[in-house]
């Protein structure tokens, strides 16, 4: 099975062969190059169709890949953690990023899909709600060459989130007898994951910690992962970095025991003022340069050491309090469960967080992230995280061209002349323009007669216009 993928790219792809069986890695490959090169919406067809693989393999062939195909998602991410390894400095610690993202769905019997908080829709006033699927999503954050001092996340694992509200009778109706409606409901019943997402991400910044070895490891998460299950229960190379509420309930640690004292050991000191009423009463701020979100900017902190008891009742954390010095935002505080940490480390960090937000629209906007309809739920589970897996391939490559030598390889804008680095939509047109060259304009030798190639290629484009 040929492939539309230049043979750099190939190399990339090569370093996944031993997840797969043999016929499922040809499969793999395909459904990578449709996925890249499909201009519509990425169900399964349409991928299948883009691929230019259907003039050999029925299209039940794709559909069983990701519904009954022996392969596991977390050794994917495994092998996109390990190809990320090289742009990271050895001498600094691996930066993750946490959050979840909410794809939404149409139709009918959409399996796992149930009614979530939609938080793009919402207001502070009335709250929506959408039918779909939620996502806990864990990257790694990676210093790749174009994306100057921000950087990139690449997701690497991911769980779906399955609420209570099933959504069964939605679902329900894509069956036409009861027998049927009731098998359905049950088999959902059953796949459904009931824990919360602060388990899930506990289980994946588990494994991640596994596969960074001895490196620590500071995991970025917005305050809704900051609990007390991931904070309590983490792994011993694994520290958090969160924002902190302004009226956290702090205290100092509890003060050594007194020889002889009777009684149950305190678990906590003295009751210290809020973030918020610090903040307030402060009269001598540090001011500190940082690199935010690609820019040089100057705030204003404090720091202390305190215990938040509420989420972690073993250890006190480092709390920083920063103020704008223009006074446009409003006082904000942040937290690390490593006391010794540097602010501008603590805060720089947590700005990175952004990057995975950017991943989630990337992959939403120009790889089909909420596009694919699977009504079995093995294949719910694998089909959209292959998105990001894309997504992850072609940075990846692009890092590549980019660390060789060999060009940017995205078309620079003559109207915008001070654009200095692309986006996520040029790198994947310039994936796509080498691969039409070396398949198109000069094939290999084995497709060079036009009769053996021309006519599925044409027909793929053709399909996926």
């Amino acid at each position: 099975m040929d492939t539309i993928l230049p043979e750099t790219f190939r190399t990339l792809l090569a370093a996944f062969r031993p997840c797969f069986t043999a016929p499922s890695y040809q499969n793999f490959q395909a459904i990578v190059g449709g996925w890249v090169h499909c201009l519509g919406r990425r169900t399964v067809t349409a991928v299948a169709l883009a691929s230019g693989a259907l003039s050999d393999h029925h299209i039940s062939v794709f559909h069983r890949f990701f519904a009954r195909a022996q392969w596991a998602l977390d050794a994917l991410g495994q092998v996109v953690f390990r190809l990320a390894q090289p742009w990271q400095p050895a001498d600094q610690p691996l930066l993750l990023l946490l959050d979840d993202t909410l794809a939404r769905k149409g139709g009918k019997g959409i399996s796992l899909a149930s009614m979530h908080h939609d938080p793009l829709l919402s207001s502070g006033r009335k709250p929506f709600f959408s039918f779909g699927h939620v996502w806990v999503v864990l990257a790694i954050w990676v210093p790749l060459p174009m994306g100057e001092a921000r950087g990139f996340a690449l997701p690497v694992l991911f769980r779906l989130y399955t609420s209570s509200k099933r959504g069964g009778r939605r679902a329900s109706k894509a069956h036409p007898t009861a027998g049927a409606r009731q098998a359905t409901a049950d088999t959902a019943a059953e796949s459904r994951d009931q824990r919360t997402k602060l388990q899930l991400a506990r289980e994946l910044i588990g494994l991640a910690a596994g596969w960074a070895g001895e490196r620590t490891v500071y995991v970025v998460a917005d305050s809704a992962y900051a609990g007390r299950t991931l904070l309590e229960e983490r792994p011993a190379n694994v520290h958090l970095i969160s924002r902190l509420r302004m009226d956290a309930a702090l205290w100092t640690p509890p003060a050594p025991r007194v020889p002889g004292q009777n009684g149950r050991p305190r678990r906590r000191g003295q009751r210290l003022p809020t973030p918020y009423e610090l903040a307030r009463t402060r009269r001598h701020w540090h001011r500190l340069p940082l690199q935010l979100y690609g820019r040089s900017v100057i705030t204003q902190v404090f720091q202390l050491t305190g215990l938040w008891y509420v989420a972690l009742r073993d250890q006190p954390v480092r709390i920083v309090v920063v103020r704008d010095p223009a006074g446009r935002r409003r006082d904000e505080a942040f937290f690390c469960t490593d006391v010794t940490v540097r602010a501008a480390f603590l805060l720089e960090g947590y700005a990175r967080r952004w990057t995975i937000e950017v991943a989630f629209r990337d992959s939403k906007q120009h790889l089909g992230f909420e596009d694919p309809q699977n009504q079995v739920p093995q294949a719910v589970q694998r089909t959209a995280p292959m998105a990001f897996l894309v997504y992850d391939l072609v940075l990846l490559w692009s890092a590549s061209r980019v660390g060789a030598r060999e060009g940017t390889n995205w078309l620079r804008r003559p109207w915008d002349p001070h654009k200095a680095a692309p986006s996520f939509r040029d790198l994947l047109i310039g994936l796509r323009r080498e691969a039409w060259h070396q398949h198109v304009f000069d094939p290999p030798s084995h497709l060079r007669c036009p009769q053996k190639w021309l006519p599925s290629w044409a027909e793929a484009l053709l399909e996926t216009a």
